[in-house]
């Protein structure tokens, strides 16, 4: 039976990458979620004073408006980053296993 040869550095450096891509992704998820929500959170309730911002637009009440809106674009880019970053991952793991599995090669041709 004919066998091509198999680069194991090659798909071993495919599964590393794309498992790599699948925990950075993740770990980015987790800090746009979980840490940079409890950071603003405890900003914008300390930020506010005792008494929260009575008395109409002062410039602590604009700077927590600009502040949240900046906290809500990182968010947001975070979020998309990590999502991109694990379907790249998965999308990695699947073409590896595709070319582990003989799919996409010429097994059986000569």
């Amino acid at each position: 039976m004919w066998l091509p040869k198999v680069n194991r550095k090659a798909f071993t450096a495919l599964l590393v990458g794309a498992i790599m891509a699948v925990m950075i992704g993740s770990i980015l998820l987790v800090i746009s979620y979980v840490v940079i929500g409890a950071v603003s959170a405890t900003v914008n309730v300390s930020a506010a004073g005792p008494m929260g911002n009575i008395g109409g637009g002062s410039s602590a009440g604009i700077l927590n408006a600009s502040y949240a809106s900046n906290m809500t674009n990182i968010v947001q880019a975070l979020n998309v980053i990590g999502i991109s970053l694990i379907v790249v991952g998965v999308a990695g793991i699947i073409y590896m296993l595709i070319g582990l599995g003989g799919v996409g090669g010429n097994i059986g041709r000569r």
